[in-house]
């Protein structure tokens, strides 16, 4: 952006060198167009270095982010599920299925129907099963 700041820079030189007459309503305008372009120019370098400073934030935040997710979702998924959960809620025992089609672990609740009874959809893609078929 230095570049710009300069070249605002020398057209002000020229502005000079040319000896304008700020007076006149031609060099008044030339005058106003060229704070407006330095003010333009500043305000230009400002951004960039505010851009660049989000950024490296983003990035920052990217590779936190990454490191939560390596964290949470391994290759090989474990998934903890506290004794209280699996053993009686109010609604009876919880039965801890997988998803025949995308293999996620969904916990279900059989409430007062048996086991053969228990049908379950698949909150991540949507299959429906029965607790026969997990």
């Amino acid at each position: 952006m230095t570049d710009l700041r300069s070249r605002v820079a020398y057209l002000h030189g020229l502005a000079e060198g040319l000896d304008l007459d700020t007076g006149s309503p031609h060099g008044r305008v030339l005058a106003g167009v060229l704070d407006v372009l330095g003010d333009l120019a500043e305000e230009i370098e400002e951004l960039t270095v505010m851009q660049g400073d989000l950024a490296e934030y983003v990035d920052e935040m990217d590779d936190d982010l990454s490191s939560v997710e390596d964290e949470v979702y391994t290759e090989d998924e474990i998934v903890f599920i506290p004794d209280e959960v699996v053993a009686d809620d109010d609604d009876g025992p919880v039965a801890v299925l997988t998803c025949s089609e995308c293999g996620e672990p969904i916990g279900a609740s059989a409430g007062l129907m048996t086991a053969d009874e228990l049908e379950v959809t698949c909150p991540v893609c949507g299959c429906t099963m029965e607790a026969d078929e997990a």
